[in-house]
């Protein structure tokens, strides 16, 4: 027997407890609990293991493969979510997640604990001017990435650092969509002529390349500078909608 009753479906757990009445009028009052079907879509598989590899010599970056039991599952739940443009200069749209759900929590204090104990003993970060001895919160949405081009901004077409003092990335794609770059800043930068930035420039030489492997983790420092790898066809046509850049982030806080 697993203690849950033979008569409430699997998605339900039930709950008992004793209410205070009168002792002739005691009983058991059974609250049902609903949980929603993906209660632990973000399980974590038993083969995911960290390791650290430095981009360029320099940059720091955790990586854990086959993060997920089931990725493909969490891709599609995150594409039924309901996305809007992005209110800072990220090239594309943001979903939150929009109610909480056990597995994601367990995956988000994983993930704090990892960072903390990696990225953070190889890595010193500051935040307010104070060394990070430890990460305090993560939070975490989804992103795609969709604007044309042509169609991004000046500060879209060069390598920017995060609000944050760590992010990661879940990269999401079966398909080519592009990984992330790293950059050292040679001097105060100028937008790029057109679309992405993707190559070493007179303003920023690249260092390297996180590979977007499907159900890979990325923790880096935010403080470098970075891009999104976007080139191809697929960011030129529809196939920027109808199969996006779908990435899911984690945003490390002290």
């Amino acid at each position: 027997m697993n203690g849950r009753s033979p008569d409430v479906p699997p998605a339900f757990e039930v709950r008992t407890s004793r209410a205070t009445l009168p002792v002739a009028h005691a009983c058991s009052i059974f609250q049902i609990i609903v949980m929603p079907p993906h209660a632990d879509l973000f399980a974590l598989s038993p083969s995911a293991k960290a390791r650290c590899e430095w981009i360029g010599g320099k940059v720091p970056v955790i990586l854990v493969d086959d993060l997920y039991v089931q990725p493909d599952a969490v891709r599609a739940f995150a594409l039924e979510l309901p996305f809007t443009p992005a209110a800072t200069h990220y090239p594309g749209r943001i979903a939150q997640m929009c109610e909480q759900n056990p597995s994601c929590e367990t995956l988000l204090r994983w993930a704090r604990e990892l960072a903390t104990a990696t990225l953070l003993s190889i890595c010193p970060l500051y935040a307010n001017g104070r060394s990070i001895a430890r990460f305090g919160e993560v939070v975490t949405d989804f992103a795609i990435v969709d604007v044309h081009p042509s169609a991004l901004s000046p500060k879209q077409r060069i390598p920017h650092v995060d609000a944050v003092p760590a992010f990661g990335l879940i990269y999401l794609n079966r398909e080519e969509r592009g990984g992330t770059l790293f950059f050292d800043k040679v001097r105060d930068s100028e937008p790029s002529a057109t679309g992405y930035y993707t190559a070493s420039g007179a303003s920023y030489q690249l260092l390297g390349r996180i590979e977007p492997r499907f159900n890979r983790l990325a923790i880096y420092p935010g403080t470098v500078p970075h891009s999104g790898d976007i080139a191809g066809e697929w960011i030129n046509g529809d196939a920027r909608f109808t199969s996006p850049r779908l990435t899911q982030r984690l945003l490390f806080a002290p």
